[in-house]
Parts: C-alpha cells; structure tokens; sequence
C-alpha cells in the first residue's frame, strides 16, 4: 500500500491550543508525519502563525507583530516553526489564511531549509498560482470546501498550477468519507495530484478514510489516526479498501 500520512491538524489539537507549540510538540510524540499550521501576515510582513484572522477584534494584517505578541506572548512565527520541524524532522503543511500573504509566505518556505518536507495550501487558486510563478520548484496544495467531481478538480489544480488537492469536506456529510471512493481518489493520482482529505476525529470515520488510502488525512488526534493507519498496513495484503469501507460502514 501507498505510505499514508498522519497529518496533525493545527497540530495535537484535541488535546491542545491550536497552532500552539504544545500542540506541536505533542504531533511529534502522537507519531504524526506532518504539520498542518496556518499562517498570516501582519501589517509589517511578520509571518505569524494564527487560524483567527483577529486577536480581541483586531485584524492580524492590520496589526504590527508587537502588538500581536503583546497580545499573544506565545504566538509561534513562521520560520521559528521552519526550523523547529527541521530539527524535530516533520513535515509541514502551511496553510495561508490571506491570500494576499501567500507570495510572502511562499518565499519564506522557499528559503527555508526545509522547504523539500514543506507544502503550501491555500483556498485561494490564483494566489497558489502566484506563489508557483515565484517559485516553481515549491510543493502547493489547493484546499477546496465544494464537492466536486474529479475531472473538475484536475482542471482546477492544472489552472492553478497545484501539485495536490486538499479536500475539505468535513462538514458536507454526516458520513463524508462516502463523498470520496477509491476510483476518485485514483482518477486524481492518474493526474499526479497528491490526495489529502479533512480533518476527522470520529474512529470510525478515520478507519474508512484509511480504508481509501489517500496521500494524507488531517486530523485533530494524530494519535488516534496513526494507530488506525498501522493497524491498516498490517491488514493490507490481505483484504482491498473496498472491503475495509464496507466492514467499517456496513
């Protein structure tokens, strides 16, 4: 079976602040392999990482990175996480929560040192587009939260340049996996597109989004999903993820 990565959304967060370094941390011990962080500007170019786009009703962009660690003492900054993940060996997924970041963000990760274990991912097509013409060698993810067929999503990542698609379907079904089935998610490999899927906490969920195996699933409790995932690789050779679905979903 394909290597499935355990991606900590906004790090451990079930058990944590998001985005925070506790959380971090605590992705690295769950056995994650990946990061999901989101990240912003402030008004003078400092790369915070924050999913609220205000802090006490202030907007982030609109503030200057002083302000927002009065504020926040503890907030991490971008590349402090960069080289963090570099020294712990995890992957990142960077999600830009402002489009109009994206370039500034997509040049920090580029000179990074870790910018070959790092994605960036964005709702926002034309700036992942923006961010590939700067640096074309950089890894784009492009996350989408309408249900879409397959060919439409090939086309979309094609026009943005994206090298994997991020679906965010969590909350369109009560059972979402079933919005998703092996033939999709091969259709968009057949396009060279890596698969990642939403972030899910419930057990019986993650254990039919393993059944499918994608490139990556996001999760609040990478804990929970990596012993979904390695009990999934034991059990591979001898039964097909059609098989998994139905025995977990009846």
């Amino acid at each position: 079976m394909r290597r499935l990565r355990v991606i900590a959304h906004r790090g451990s967060s079930a058990e944590h602040p998001d985005n925070s370094w506790a959380a971090f941390e605590a992705s690295v011990a769950d056995g994650a392999d990946a990061i999901e962080c989101d990240v912003q500007a402030t008004r003078d170019g400092v790369l915070v990482v924050r999913h609220d786009l205000s802090v006490r009703a202030r907007l982030v962009p609109d503030m200057i990175a002083t302000e927002v660690r009065n504020l926040e003492p503890d907030i991490a900054l971008l590349p402090e996480v960069m080289a963090w993940a570099r020294r712990v060996k995890i992957d990142l997924l960077v999600e830009v929560k402002e489009p109009a970041a994206t370039v500034a963000v997509a040049q920090a990760v580029a000179a990074s040192g870790w910018r070959e274990q790092t994605v960036l991912g964005s709702f926002h097509g034309p700036a992942l587009a923006a961010a590939k013409a700067m640096a074309p060698s950089l890894r784009t993810s492009f996350l989408i939260g309408s249900v879409v067929a397959s060919d439409d999503l090939i086309r979309l990542a094609a026009a943005y340049g994206a090298d994997g698609v991020h679906l965010c379907w969590e909350s369109r079904a009560a059972r979402p996996h079933r919005l998703v089935d092996a033939a999709m998610i091969e259709r968009l490999r057949s396009a060279k597109l890596d698969v990642t899927l939403w972030h899910e906490e419930r057990e019986e969920e993650l254990r039919a989004l393993v059944a499918l195996e994608p490139d990556g699933v996001c999760t609040n409790a990478p804990a929970v999903l990596r012993r979904i995932v390695d009990a999934h690789r034991l059990r591979a050779p001898h039964e097909g993820a059609e098989d998994v679905v139905s025995r977990m979903t009846g």
